[in-house]
Parts: C-alpha cells; sequence; structure tokens
C-alpha cells in the first residue's frame, strides 16, 4: 500500500493504456516521470528526485508492456519503499548483482521478454540526455521512440476517485485563499502572506505546494515569479496570488487578484472584462469541443475587448487552458495539443489575464467537464476588485 492509502483501478488503467501502445506500435514503455509512477505503479515517490538528481540510486525505471506484466527497476536503497507501495509485484534490485546500471536492467528486462529489437516507448520530456544515451548504447537493436505524451493522454479522463481527491484540494486551496486575504495588510511582506497559505495547506493535508506565489504592485508585472522578503504591500496596491498544493497526490491550481482599499478605474475595468471572459468560456466550452476552437474563442473575444495577443503591445492578453490533476500542476490537456477533444471526466484550469508594464490582473479556476456541461470547483469569491 502506497503511503497514502489510495487505492486505484491499476489494471483497468494498464489495459487503457495497452490499447494505446497497440495503436501506436509500442511494444513496451520506460517511464520515469513520477507522476507517471504513481498512476501506473502506484508508488509515489517522497520526490521527485529524477531527474533533478541523476544518479544510480534515484532513477528507478518502471516498465510497462503490452503483453507481459510490468517490471519495477530499483536501487537497494530504495527498494522496500517502491515494494511497499507498488501493486506490481516484479520489483527487482539493480545494485546487488542483477545489473551494472538502470539501462543495464532495462536492457536486460526487455531481453528476458524477447524484445531486445522491439519498439520502445520513453518520456523524451522526463528522460535526461544522460539515460537516454545510457539506453542507446544498451539496446543497440531496439527502436526508441519518443512517446511521452500518450502516457498524459491516456490518464486525462479522471476516475471518480481522482475526481474526489481533486475536490478535496482544491477545498484546502479556499482555505488557503482565505487565509492570504485576512493576511495580506498594509505593511505586511509578499514572504508572510506566501508563508501564510502554505501553512494552512499544510495544516489541512496538503503534502507538497506546487508554486504558491504572493506579488504585490508593481511586482505583479513578473507574473510568475516567487514572494519577495523586502517587498511590503502598500494602500491601493493590487495583490496577486497564485497557489496549488498536492492532496494524496492530486492537485488544485488557482490565482485571484484583490485591491488593497480603493481600486483604480483602470483595475476595475480590466478584472470587469475578465470576469466576463470567464463567464463566456463556462458558457461556451461543451464536451466534444476541440481544445483549439475553444482557445482561438476566447482569444478572439479577448481581442475584442481591447486586448491583443501581441506581446509586443500593452495591455496584452495572457491566458491559459490545461488540465489539472496530478500534474503536478500543469497536466493534460495543453495547448500543444489543439486537436484535444474535451471530454467528460476531464479536469481543467482556466486563468484569463491582462498584463500591463506596471501590474497584471488574473484569476484561475478549477472546472470539471462532464457530460452536461461545466461544474466551477473553484467556489471560492473571485469577484474581488
Amino acid at each position: 500500500m502506497n503511503i497514502f492509502g489510495t487505492t486505484f483501478d491499476y489494471e483497468g488503467r494498464l489495459n487503457r493504456l495497452r490499447k494505446v501502445m497497440e495503436e501506436n506500435e509500442l511494444d513496451a514503455f520506460i517511464v520515469h516521470n513520477w507522476t507517471n509512477q504513481y498512476y501506473y505503479g502506484g508508488h509515489y515517490q517522497h520526490m521527485p528526485w529524477y531527474p533533478l538528481s541523476h544518479t544510480h540510486i534515484t532513477e528507478a525505471p518502471l516498465i510497462l508492456f503490452k503483453d507481459h506484466d510490468p517490471v519495477f527497476l530499483s536501487a537497494f536503497i530504495t527498494m522496500n519503499a517502491i515494494r511497499e507501495g507498488t501493486w506490481i509485484k516484479d520489483v527487482r534490485v539493480n545494485d546487488t548483482g542483477f545489473a551494472k546500471s538502470p539501462a543495464d536492467g532495462v536492457a536486460k528486462v526487455l531481453a528476458e521478454k524477447g524484445l531486445s529489437k522491439g519498439n520502445i516507448g520513453f518520456e523524451e520530456t522526463t528522460c535526461t540526455a544522460k539515460t537516454y544515451h545510457s539506453l542507446v548504447a544498451a539496446l543497440p537493436d531496439a527502436k526508441l521512440k519518443p512517446a511521452g505524451d500518450l502516457l498524459f493522454i491516456a490518464r486525462s479522463v479522471k476516475e471518480p476517485a481522482e475526481i474526489a481527491l481533486i475536490r478535496k484540494a482544491v477545498e484546502i486551496g479556499h482555505s488557503a485563499i482565505d487565509v492570504a486575504i485576512k493576511t495580506a495588510q498594509p505593511g505586511v511582506t509578499e514572504m508572510e502572506v506566501q508563508f501564510a497559505m502554505e501553512i494552512e495547506m499544510k495544516r489541512l493535508g496538503a503534502m507538497r505546494e506546487v508554486e504558491t506565489m504572493c506579488q504585490a504592485g508593481i511586482r505583479t508585472a513578473n507574473y510568475r515569479a516567487f514572494a519577495s522578503e523586502w517587498k511590503k504591500i502598500e494602500e491601493g496596491e493590487l495583490v496577486t496570488i497564485d497557489l496549488g498544493a498536492l492532496y494524496h497526490g492530486y492537485g488544485f491550481d488557482i490565482a485571484r487578484t484583490w485591491c488593497i482599499g480603493e481600486p483604480k478605474d483602470e483595475y476595475r475595468k480590466i478584472a470587469n472584462d475578465l470576469y466576463d471572459i470567464h463567464d463566456i468560456f463556462m458558457d461556451y466550452l461543451k464536451p466534444g469541443m476541440e481544445f483549439g476552437t475553444v482557445f482561438d474563442h476566447i482569444r478572439q473575444a479577448m481581442i475584442d475587448r481591447g486586448y491583443p495577443a501581441n506581446k509586443a503591445v500593452m495591455p496584452c492578453q495572457q491566458f491559459a487552458i490545461h488540465g489539472v490533476g496530478l500534474g503536478p500542476f500543469h497536466d493534460f490537456p495543453h495547448p500543444t495539443h489543439r486537436e484535444t477533444i474535451f471530454e467528460p471526466g476531464m479536469v481543467i484550469s482556466f486563468q484569463p489575464s491582462v498584463r500591463t508594464e506596471t501590474y497584471s490582473i488574473r484569476f484561475e479556476d478549477n472546472i470539471l467537464i462532464k457530460e452536461d456541461g461545466l461544474e466551477l470547483l473553484s467556489t471560492t469569491e473571485r469577484k474581488l476588485i
């Protein structure tokens, strides 16, 4: 049993992936990404060592097969944790004589399955160059195919148990936002607000914060930047928070902007336009629509309100649509796959925003796509300006 005590339909997940592998002529998949290892294998790494820290200890490839049972490879030091956390029965230890390296271990397992010359998928956005070259050397006759997106696509429609965990994560986010609004007073630093949010999320059971941010005044124009220890919030300034955290491995991604005191008219104008854009999105998106169609519709709606897509002109639009789930905060679907069809069971984030030279205003919400429309999961107050 993994550290959370969560159980999912792992056989069902593997069978769905096997259909995808069949369609894409893959015999096996080498999985390094820690979220994919949790989704398909059940084991949750206590920190995402690989690829941030790459050694023979931190690299623990999970091998998924189209026609065979999966195999988990590990170092001796992590063997017990992996065996405790995974449903997979075949866990092998590389550094006790089985193999000279993780790549050598992969090669031996594939040879055992008769796949030394097989079509082998790997996660090109996670696999390091060092790992890739090691695999090429260890598998000279195999065809290594970059196919990481297939793993994410196969998990894009959430199971009821996953949706329940995302709902709980969003509830934690609601409490953290309430704490942030109470904490963000004149004279308080951005870092104090960020710490207050993180403490609240930990108190409510979040295992790991993802991207907690607080920016005030001109620093909101940084858009993506952590809180500073030196910037104190002032009367009349905008405050933006963007936060996410993981609960039992599943996360949320929410942003809010408000003003300390009376907002300027230009702040009100932009905020009201963004509130309208949110409503347009909620009314427009329906199951069965293509990602690109929805994206283009929202882009045009923002252009019609005076916010060009040209980033060289201020004020300009900046909006995002992406999946929410294991992430750790941006999950599939995302804009690089414009042909994606929105399906019931997908959980997505919508973040309309406007940037100027001296500030930005943004709001982000998490939304469940259902058979009969959309459900707004992040119901904490949005109209704060």
